[in-house]
């Protein structure tokens, strides 16, 4: 599924729903629809798999996407030759080393407005200009090294090769001219001749027509060539780019070719430095009065960042960050993305309760980065110096059983955002707690995220009959872990699963406070959810999980609950959207077509249970929607962390105990959602709640995040990607005894 966000933000529109929002009571609702409504995944895309001519894609090269990072090769492409058949033809050859191919597109950046550029030149090709019959002329294959475009940001460069262009595979664009009008009758030196080159342009697989308006003339043995074209990134599967918090591009780039070929008979293939190398930048060694790099950006680096981007962990197959000269070269975006607060990932504002293991900078940290990379990054130390991380101090589970597939799991580039799920055995025969656990990513590079469910010892048979019905280990389970009473068939009825946990790139093992654990029982099976984002070749997979156990009496342990908070969602079309679906009526028969009979119980009894009806929660306010619901606390219990969950066009997120009242605290405020990051927030002390407590859940959506490409339909809570939720799971602990 492709990923389209927007970089409207809360302080833009302010918050959807206020601090009051829209109160209903938990009530009413059958136990059969809670049931159902407790299941729900941890699901979330990797970045946008398409691509376009010389990164047209630009800034959703920052996020998304999972291949592992490969050395760039600076060498010169090589292009079909032509030969002169006739003594008023010459052939003139394309010299890289006065040659470049540039992009160029508007782009609004931390909300500044301006054009970003990236060149290579790594470009090769003929051109055969007859004297006599100028006509006759023609323009062999133009070939076009990807790999080296280079712009001001080398973490945009890096993300544009790899996971857009993919130029790992597919490392050349080429240019097949077709016609060339407007030839004079007559060539003339030092004359500039103004034609329209139309012809096929190709970049990875995908082929599509373009013209160049081209200026060329011709000086002694030299060709002078510019040509510019302009593609629409819809065209070549993309649209324009957006990414909340970040960035947002037009849909149109602008091609440029500054071309000077030579003539190959008078002039040597090594006197015109044709093929070779082109260098790539130097690390810059820091003069008299440069920021230190040792003391001021090092420590944020090892804290901060080497332990998710050090080779062979999650975030190396985004960007690798082994050594200085690493963090010298990506300055720049460093301080991008880090200034704008898109990294470290933190979707939690400091709004509430404390949280544990919060990853933002503060302010100084973030001056230093910016006053370092406005002077290019450079460097007091060894730029082949190690940037190792820091040691945690946050306790780390032991590993006292591993559960691994039994079988490898071979994916496929066909299937880009692939959801997997997995039984996982751990073969108990008495009676144990779970008190930490880890999630083993064997190919990081293809793994996006993992949610964990315990299913007890009487649904052994309905995941195998899921398991059996699927071909190769696992089965398909985008949305929910699909295991259902009767087999994997849409007739029958979900199975009531357990969330225990869940995991995402960069989240440190998890450890439950001393003296708490989930509790599991002889029989009971973890299910676990895999979603991969396979590009390229993705190699055979054997994730899994780690797992502490409590060495102590299961029943001397506070056994920790997991339990699921839910509003609403009703999005309606936006004003002047008719399409069919648009009607409410139609879009819950068009569900129940999808995903069975219960899809639309599931929307209808949250209003049950919320207090809520459809008329009044489905309003847009400037094109954002909202819902709240009230929980009421039944049980003393300690609060120790807390998920949320909405799909693509989520804006906002908050949960807050005791709403209005004298001791209101807001336990989870992500006031800029974002679908690629969603973390498991422990709090840095147990919440403790008790009977006659009220936890509010509240969701904004933005109706203009929805894809430009997508059918206009009445957006409710349902399980696909182009549906909503707001769903959330608090984990809690029975209270110290």
């Amino acid at each position: 599924m492709k990923a389209t966000q927007s970089m409207i933000t809360t302080t833009e529109r302010g918050w959807a729903f206020g601090e009051t929002g829209e109160v209903g009571t938990v009530g009413g609702s059958t136990r059969r629809i809670v049931a159902i409504l407790r299941r729900h995944p941890t699901g979330a895309v990797a970045g946008l798999g398409a691509l376009v001519f010389v990164g047209a894609v630009l800034w959703t090269t920052i996020v998304g996407g999972r291949v592992a990072a490969v050395p760039v090769r600076w060498d010169v492409p090589v292009a079909p030759e032509l030969t002169a058949t006739a003594p008023t033809e010459t052939v003139y050859r394309i010299d890289p080393t006065q040659s470049s191919v540039r992009y160029s597109v508007d782009e609004v950046l931390a909300g500044v407005s301006h054009t970003a550029e990236g060149t290579t030149h790594g470009v090769a090709g003929d051109l055969l200009l007859d004297a006599a019959r100028p006509d006759a002329s023609r323009i062999g294959e133009i070939v076009v090294n990807v790999e080296q475009l280079t712009s001001d940001q080398s973490i945009r460069d890096e993300r544009i090769r790899h996971d857009f262009l993919e130029s790992t595979h597919y490392p050349e664009a080429r240019f097949r001219a077709r016609t060339i009008t407007g030839l004079p009758p007559a060539i003339t030196d030092d004359t500039d001749h103004h034609l329209r080159v139309s012809g096929d342009l190709t970049v990875k697989d995908v082929t599509r027509q373009v013209v160049l308006d081209t200026t060329a003339r011709r000086t002694g043995g030299t060709l002078h060539i510019r040509a510019t074209t302009t593609v629409t990134l819809a065209d070549f599967g993309i649209g324009p780019i957006s990414i909340v918090g970040l960035v947002r591009t037009g849909d149109q780039a602008v091609l440029t070719l500054d071309l000077v070929a030579v003539d190959v008979a008078s002039v040597t293939f090594e006197r015109a430095g044709i093929g070779a190398e082109q260098a790539e930048p130097a690390t810059l060694r820091a003069g008299p009065g440069a920021p230190s790099y040792a003391r001021t950006v090092e420590p944020v680096l090892e804290r901060s960042c080497a332990g998710c981007h050090n080779t062979g962990r999650a975030g190396a197959t985004v960007w690798t960050l082994d050594t200085a000269a690493d963090a010298s070269r990506s300055a720049a975006g460093l301080a991008l993305v880090t200034g704008t607060g898109y990294m470290p990932p933190w979707g939690a504002s400091g709004k509430g309760v404390a949280l544990d293991h919060d990853l933002r900078l503060d302010r100084q940290e973030l001056a230093d980065i910016r006053a370092w990379a406005k002077l290019g990054g450079p460097l007091d130390v060894d730029p082949a110096a190690p940037v190792s991380p820091i040691p945690t101090d946050q306790p780390q589970p032991r590993h006292d059983q591993e559960l691994r597939l039994t079988e490898a799991y071979q994916g496929s580039s066909a299937r880009e955002n692939d959801y997997r799920c997995f039984q996982l055995d751990p073969g108990l025969v008495a009676p144990a707690t779970v008190t930490g656990y880890d999630v083993l990513a064997d190919q990081p590079g293809l793994v996006h995220h993992a949610g964990i469910y315990r299913l007890h010892a009487d649904r052994a048979g309905d995941i195998a009959a899921a398991d059996d019905a699927a071909p190769g280990p696992g089965w398909p389970c985008f949305g929910d872990i699909n295991v259902r009473r009767g087999g994997a068939g849409p007739a029958g009825g979900f199975t009531e699963s357990d969330l225990l946990m869940g995991w995402a790139p960069g989240q440190p093992p998890t450890s439950f406070p001393e003296g708490t654990g989930l509790r599991v029982e002889p029989g009971d099976r973890f299910v676990i959810q895999i979603h991969y984002h396979m590009t390229g070749s993705p190699p055979p997979d054997r994730s899994g999980i780690a797992l502490e156990y409590g060495r102590e009496d299961p029943a001397s342990y506070r056994a920790v609950t997991v339990r699921t908070y839910q509003a609403p969602a009703e999005i309606p079309c936006a004003p002047g959207e008719n399409a069919p679906r648009c009607d409410r009526s139609v879009e819950l028969a068009h569900l129940a077509d999808l995903y069975g009979p219960l899809a639309p119980a599931i929307a209808e009894g949250l209003h049950t249970s919320c207090g809520t009806t459809p008329t009044a929660v489905g309003r847009l306010v400037d094109g954002v929607a909202s819902s709240s619901c009230d929980h009421a606390v039944t049980d003393h219990a300690e609060l120790l962390s807390v998920y949320a969950h909405m799909h693509e066009i989520g804006k906002a997120f908050r949960m807050t105990l005791n709403p209005g009242r004298p001791d209101q605290k807001i336990l989870l405020d992500i006031p800029r959602w974002d679908f690629e990051w969603q973390y498991n927030y422990f709090f840095a002390d147990p919440v403790p709640v008790r009977p006659g407590d009220v936890i509010r859940v509240q969701c904004s959506w933005d109706r203009a995040l929805v894809p430009p490409d997508a059918e206009p339909h009445h957006i409710t809570w349902a399980e696909g990607t182009n549906d909503e939720m707001c769903f959330s799971d608090l984990a809690s602990a029975e209270p110290p005894r």
